[in-house]
């Protein structure tokens, strides 16, 4: 009772101060407006904001999800080992879902858009509108048809946009930040977490990650490569130019994977043992990279299903060390010259250049440290090609997608349960659901989209789901 007594004599005092004052000595900075409370940020505040919400979703439970289907990683106890046996609900990928539209979404990256080109930098709303395109175009990966045209409006319930339309739309969004790019502006300088600003490498990124998305609907058609070699040719140059998180030592800036696997939830997330057994068998020196050596000095991973013992590997590497993916200050490359280069690679084999198609795949295994590959043809070459790419994007969403549409490496799903295929898509948030009576409920939606028991179902852009 003492607190509404006091807000309301406080609450008739600030009246009786408004109808008598004459001047605004009580308004003003200090005063009306809290410092430490503000109402609203600034441009540079917002972006930070967002890139800081995009890192999380790009490198938490979308990227440990798609690196357990594909078994890269293994979940080995609770909910994980759960999910490594399919069984998820829309209950558990809500927040992901939300965070494509919400703070730190795509609310926000319009906002940072709108301010930019009010004030005429082009480059900062080039920037931002490549972001737009990276979000959106993988949640269509994700999640298939999508809430888009209508989405941060006035539309209280946005209907789904088909999946193609939805990538149609974000291919033009990387046009325009491609010519925004090579427009005026100061651009965003230090507040870009990624290039600090850098026209040559976010335009290289743009590139790349048009190619990406052309590669997501080649299974539809395949002139669609021929569009994504000629991204490609003009993506990621140099490792240098690399698309990276930003993560330091300080607590609030670290790494997700550290977070997760170090700090929250250690015994949850293991080595996949199709992985492991892949890097032990070729030699290759990036196990050392991606896996600590288990209790009995060697490497050794999960299938799905299985639970934790001494012959399973950590993931990532010296368990917090400096330098090793656990590092706190990590930072998580999300869209790669390797990557690239890869895409080249498979873009011009799938055109009618296995030349070229070689020459790339050797270029990024040299770099890696492994010997050049020489006298493999046709199929052979199709599948140095995408298992080279399945290691490459080791713990990036980007390996679900390609897995989906190439079926490569060859993997044994988790079948107990009446599965006979690995996931081809996630069902929509919970929340979104409640809210917008367009968003079917996980049972119709896996009706309509469910092939050879696919949990989940698939997306149109997979016609052919992996047996």
């Amino acid at each position: 009772m003492k607190t509404v007594l006091t807000r309301s004599a406080l609450a008739a005092l600030l009246v009786a101060v408004a109808s008598t004052a004459c001047d605004s000595f009580l308004t003003g900075p200090g005063l009306t407006e809290d410092p430490n409370a503000p109402t609203q940020a600034s441009r540079d505040q917002v972006f930070v904001g967002f890139q800081a919400a995009q890192f999380t979703q790009f490198e938490g439970a979308l990227a440990r999800t798609a690196c357990i289907f594909v078994q890269q990683c293994a979940g080995v106890d609770r909910q994980y080992l759960s999910l490594g046996e399919y069984n998820f609900s829309e209950d558990d990928f809500s927040p992901e879902f939300d965070q494509v539209y919400t703070g730190g979404g795509l609310v926000d990256i319009r906002k940072v858009e709108a301010s930019a080109d009010a004030a005429g930098d082009a480059v900062y709303g080039g920037i931002a509108r490549a972001w737009e395109a990276y979000v959106v175009g993988t949640a269509a990966d994700i999640w298939g048809n999508l809430p888009y045209s209508q989405a941060v409006s006035a539309v209280l319930t946005p209907v789904l946009d088909p999946q193609a339309a939805v990538y149609t739309a974000v291919q033009a969004k990387l046009d325009t930040a491609i010519t925004m790019l090579g427009g005026a502006g100061a651009g965003p300088a230090g507040a870009d977490l990624v290039y600090k600003g850098n026209k040559t490498k976010w335009t290289e990124a743009a590139h790349t990650l048009k190619a990406r998305f052309y590669l997501h609907i080649a299974e539809l058609s395949s002139a669609n490569y021929a569009l994504a070699l000629a991204q490609a040719q003009q993506g990621i140059s140099a490792t240098a130019n690399d698309f990276k998180t930003y993560h330091s030592s300080t607590t609030s800036e670290n790494n997700i994977w550290y977070q997760f696997q170090i700090v929250q939830r250690d015994g949850y997330l293991k080595a996949g043992k199709r992985l492991v057994d892949l890097l032990v068998a070729r030699g290759d020196p990036r196990v050392a990279l991606y896996f600590d050596k288990n209790q009995l000095a060697a490497y050794g991973g999960k299938d799905p299903g299985q639970a934790f013992d001494n012959t399973t590997s950590n993931i990532c590497c010296g368990q917090g060390t400096a330098g090793s993916r656990l590092d706190p200050a990590f930072q998580q490359p999300l869209m790669t010259w390797a990557e690239n280069q890869l895409i080249i690679a498979e873009a011009a084999y799938q055109t009618g250049d296995p030349t070229t198609a070689l020459n790339r795949l050797n270029a990024e295994r040299t770099a890696a440290g492994l010997s050049t590959l020489s006298g493999i043809s046709g199929t052979a070459l199709l599948d140095s090609i995408m298992i080279e790419k399945y290691v490459v994007t080791f713990q990036n969403i980007e390996a679900w997608s390609d897995y989906r549409r190439t079926c490569t490496p060859s993997l044994v799903p988790y079948t107990v349960g009446g599965a006979t295929a690995i996931p081809g898509r996630l069902f929509y948030g919970f929340d979104e659901r409640n809210t917008n009576s367009n968003i079917p409920d996980p049972a119709a939606q896996e009706a309509a989209t469910n092939k050879a028991g696919t949990p989940g179902g698939t997306n149109p852009n997979d016609p052919n789901p992996c047996p």
